[in-house]
């Protein structure tokens, strides 16, 4: 895959995330955040995580609230670091 079409790729997975968070149900922004952390070294998976969050997060209620796709956004990029680094920068 080509460096300009790898980052069309990246950019038009972002943007379905933030799409996803918006239009449609929550398994959408989580699969895309999946696709991009295994493809990619990609920071915008903590964006798409925080964005759904602020979205969807109650603010001001009494109950303190677990932002749940920041921290599954931080365990994806982190967990699939090796498996990423092994299958797509090794030339074996």
């Amino acid at each position: 895959m080509s460096y300009l079409s790898s980052n069309k790729l990246r950019a038009a997975l972002f943007v379905l995330g933030i799409l996803g968070a918006i239009f449609a149900p929550p398994w959408v922004p989580l699969i895309v955040m999946g696709l991009l952390a295994l493809r990619f070294s990609a920071p915008e998976v903590l964006v798409i995580g925080v964005f759904v969050d602020f979205m969807w997060l109650p603010f001001g209620s009494i109950t303190v609230a677990i932002p749940l796709f920041t921290l599954a956004a931080i365990v994806l990029v982190w967990s699939l670091e090796p498996l990423r680094s092994q299958f797509l920068f090794s030339a074996k």
